[in-house]
């Protein structure tokens, strides 16, 4: 999910409830076809976080709805949790599909990385934290398909000694792997962070994630995007090679680690469960230190 656009209005001024529940509020970010805002449940009275995609045919609709079916049933510590999800009809030519999705406190991976840099530990346990995800969302035979830093949040818990932990969002295009096979009119996800089969619209599998997210902790490391640019450029220069991987800005193990992330055949990288175990191994290496 990228910030919202400064010039787009920060509030859904006279937003009608959808499924006569939720409030869609500020405007908070966007991602691909759909807007983030901050909403309200006016049944619970509480806060949450409702994606609105963009309207779409009958057809279109009727694949939403089939995928946030899949998408609700989802429950893991580090996958933020999708709560309800419905189509707003209020418009009946433009129907718009819609996630309400648990609201939490943090910063995301872009700005924490933009912020200032991060420890090896820092990157480890985020590393490991999606990782741990990606293996509960995998076994659930899901894709992912835009694992970004926009889209993993550290999200802050405890109560008397601030902690964190790193959790997946986002998931308004994942995909089960039944399905992943599908040919659709153009390429989705975001262009920095395609892997080479997206780009090339090929039938994907969970190894998709797993070099998105390398590209994603490469660039915990270096502060810059492995493949920069604009859309079409970014993504096709991942074709020509694999992404430079400085030794002077990541140190082994991570550096061997990431070469099998963001290799070009999927076959060659590791699967989340294997990965979540690499980055366990590599962090009781380290000298013992909290994240801030």
């Amino acid at each position: 999910m990228e910030p919202a656009d400064s010039s787009a209005p920060d509030s859904a001024p006279s937003a009608p409830l959808l499924l006569d529940r939720y409030r869609p509020l500020a405007r908070i970010g966007r991602g691909g076809a759909a807007f983030v805002f901050r909403g309200r449940d006016e049944y619970l009275g509480r806060d949450v976080a409702i994606k609105v995609f963009s309207g779409g045919n009958e057809l279109h609709v009727e694949m939403y709805r089939a995928e946030l079916r899949m998408l609700a049933a989802l429950s893991h510590h580090g996958v933020v949790s999708i709560v309800d999800a419905g189509v707003d009809t209020s418009t009946p030519e433009d129907p718009r599909p819609f996630l309400v999705m648990q609201l939490v406190q943090g910063t995301t991976v872009r700005d924490r990385v933009a912020e200032r840099p991060l420890s090896v530990r820092e990157i480890g346990e985020i590393g490991y934290e999606v990782a741990e995800a990606l293996e509960y969302v995998h076994a659930q035979n899901i894709i992912h398909r835009d694992i970004t830093p926009s889209n993993i949040m550290i999200v802050n818990y405890g109560t008397q000694h601030s902690r964190e932990r790193a959790m997946l969002t986002d998931f308004g295009i994942a995909v089960e792997v039944a399905d992943a096979g599908f040919q659709s009119e153009v390429v989705t996800g975001t262009a920095p962070y395609l892997s080479p089969e997206q780009v090339r619209n090929h039938p994907l599998t969970t190894a998709s994630d797993i070099y998105s997210l390398g590209l994603v902790l490469l660039e915990c490391f270096t502060r810059t995007r492995a493949f920069p640019g604009a859309s079409i450029p970014s993504a096709m220069a991942r074709l020509a090679g694999p992404p430079d991987i400085p030794p002077e800005l990541v140190p082994e193990p991570w550096r061997s680690l990431l070469q099998r992330m963001t290799a070009a055949e999927p076959d060659l990288r590791p699967s989340a469960a294997d990965l979540g175990a690499e980055i366990r191994l590599a962090l009781r290496d380290l000298r013992p230190r909290s994240r801030p």
